[in-house]
C-alpha cells in the first residue's frame, strides 16, 4: 500500500469493520462457551462488545500513524500488533478476579482466550486488508 493512498478515514473504517466482526464472533463464542460449561459473568455482553471494538480502533489509528509517518511502518505495526495480541493473553491466565470483585473460576480461560485470538487475528489481518 502506498503511503499516499491510506487516509485516517480508511484506517478507522477498517478498524471499525474488524472490531464489529470481532464483537459478533466473540459474543457468539460466549454463547458456545456457555453451552460448553463456561461461567459467564454479569454484564459480559457489553464488556465483550466494547473490548472487541475499542482496542481494534486504537490499532487502526496506530496503523495509520505508522504507515504514513514511520519508515517500514507497516512491518513495525505488524510486529507490535502480534506482540500486543500475545501479551493480551497474560491476564486471561493470571487474573484471579474481575475489577468488580467477581472471582473467576477455571472456565474463564475457555471463555476468554479464544476471544483474544479472534480479535487479535481480525485486527492484524483485517485492518491492512480493509483499509485499502
Amino acid at each position: 500500500m502506498s503511503n499516499n493512498q491510506l487516509t485516517l478515514t480508511k484506517a478507522l473504517k477498517a478498524g471499525l469493520i474488524a472490531g464489529i466482526i470481532g464483537a459478533g464472533i466473540n459474543n457468539v463464542w460466549s454463547l458456545i462457551a456457555s453451552a460448553l460449561g463456561a461461567t459467564i459473568p454479569a454484564g459480559f455482553f457489553m464488556a465483550v462488545t466494547i473490548s472487541s471494538i475499542l482496542p481494534v480502533l486504537i490499532g487502526a489509528f496506530l496503523f495509520f500513524v505508522f504507515v504514513r509517518f514511520v519508515p517500514k511502518g507497516k512491518l513495525i505495526w505488524l510486529v507490535l500488533s502480534i506482540g500486543f495480541t500475545l501479551f493480551s493473553f497474560y491476564p486471561v491466565f493470571t487474573t484471579p478476579q474481575l475489577p468488580d470483585g467477581t472471582v473467576l473460576d477455571s472456565t474463564f480461560r475457555l471463555l476468554a482466550a479464544p476471544m483474544h485470538a479472534f480479535s487479535g487475528f481480525l485486527a492484524i489481518w483485517g485492518i491492512p486488508r480493509w483499509s485499502k
